[in-house]
């Protein structure tokens, strides 16, 4: 169903897949199994699905993450 037949009343999707989540963050299928592993995003099984909790990526992104040299300095640190 594409937005232009989507009825208005239809509400956005609390899940999404694993590939639509990746499209939202913007990163690699290891990468997002990463965020999984790490508890950084929240997961359902529904079946054999694996669902990604929508609220869980928006908030991922929300966040100031330690990424590249930066985020190794401040690990080695510790």
């Amino acid at each position: 169903m594409n937005e232009e037949t989507k009825p208005e009343w239809m509400p956005e999707p609390a899940l999404w897949t694993k590939k639509q989540a990746k499209a939202f963050i913007n990163c690699s299928m290891s990468t997002l199994g990463n965020l999984l592993k790490t508890g950084q995003l929240v997961k359902r099984k529904i079946g054999r699905k694996t669902m990604i909790v929508r609220t869980s990526a928006e908030a991922f992104i929300r966040k100031d993450h330690k990424t590249g040299e930066e985020g190794r300095k401040h690990r080695a640190k510790r």
